[in-house]
Order: C-alpha cells, then structure tokens, then sequence
C-alpha cells in the first residue's frame, strides 16, 4: 500500500506547469483546514461525527453538481480537519456558472496574466470554499479562519487508480488513529491507495486556490 507522504510528499508539491485544469479530467483533491484544526467534527470509534461547521461543508460540496452542470463527485469524505473528494470535470469546462464567485474566482492554474477560468478545477475549489465559509459565517458562531490557503490534486489516470483512490476515501475514518493529519493520533502515515496504481500516478500537487 502507498503512504500518504507518497500521494503528497512533505505537501511541499507544486502544481503540474503544463496541466490545463479546465480540460475534462478526474481529480484526487484534499482540502485542509486552516492550521489544521479539528472544527469540521470528531472520529469516535473509527466514525466520523459532524460538527455544525462540517454539515456545512458537506452539505456545500455535494451542491457543486447544482452549480457546475459539467461536474460530478463520484467519492467524498469528511475528516476532522480535512476533506478527500474525487471531482470529475466533464467537456463543458470552460463556460461560466452560477457557482462562480466573481473577482475572488480567480483560478490559480491559470498562466499569466491571472483571469477567471470558468469551470476549471481552480474555480470549482475556489467556490466551494467561498460558499462554505459565507454559510458558516451566517449559520454558525465561529468567527476563525476556515481553510488552509492552499489545497492538494492528483490527476487520477486509470480504472485501477480510481479503485484504489475510492478506497482510500471511504476508509479513511477507519485509519484517523494513524492518520498524519491527526493532532492526536500516534504520528504514522495512513494507508493510500494501492501500491499498483501509485507506482503509475503523478503525486498530489500542492495548488493555490
């Protein structure tokens, strides 16, 4: 099995240069919180129980499709200070959506000089932070930053890769005592996706939103 350090090493990554990320594809992202704080909920016997803040973002990331026609989320979980999600980015990237946020949807993958790239990868991300951080600004009594500026992506490349990845998100919760994202945990690194389809995969990109 793949570590977690081999789907991010160090997350010291950065982006791959000459990758479109407004083309179809399908992405292995991670989202952190800010400084890695547990405010999204709590892992009790290898479940996950949601904070306010965490309905929130679930609630918010299972909308995109509502917003980006040309998206689907084929796997997604919630951690304490983080979220997993595969995102599939269909042929419609590219057209504007009402998901867009204007001015603050500016898609870091984009060359210079920077511009809103609509329905990129880059711009999907962007909004889910935006909306999710408005709503809990609204709903909840939590006046702290929310994300950490930067988030993480591998481009998943075949049937067995994304077997593998699928895994990995749906067991995650199982693994938080080990988990190198646990504040409390023991320090070890989490089981990734299988060995077979990491050995013929680009590691998580480090990407600013």
């Amino acid at each position: 099995m793949a570590s977690d350090d081999e789907l991010h090493p160090g997350h010291h990554s950065m982006r791959l240069k000459h990758r479109d990320y407004s083309l179809p594809g399908l992405y292995f992202v991670t989202i952190c919180t800010h400084e890695k704080a547990c405010i999204l909920g709590r892992i009790v016997d290898r479940s996950m129980y949601p904070s306010p803040l965490g309905n929130i973002v679930a609630e918010i990331w299972n909308a995109l499709p509502a917003h980006f026609a040309h998206v689907k989320l084929p796997a997604f979980v919630l951690m304490p200070n983080h979220v997993h999600g595969l995102i599939e980015i269909g042929c419609l990237a590219g057209t504007r959506s009402s998901a867009d946020t204007g001015p603050e949807a500016v898609s870091a993958e984009t060359p210079k000089p920077p511009r809103v790239v609509a329905g990129s990868l880059g711009a999907i991300i962007r909004s889910f932070k935006s909306a999710a951080r408005r709503r809990i600004r609204l709903e909840v009594n939590y006046a702290g930053e929310i994300w950490q500026r930067n988030y993480f992506e591998r481009v998943v490349r075949d049937g067995k890769e994304f077997g593998d990845v699928c895994q990995y998100i749906v067991e995650n919760p199982l693994m938080w005592e080990r988990d190198s994202e646990n504040p409390g945990g023991r320090g070890l690194v989490t089981s990734g996706p299988g060995q077979a389809g990491a050995q013929h995969a680009a590691p998580l990109q480090r990407l600013s939103d």
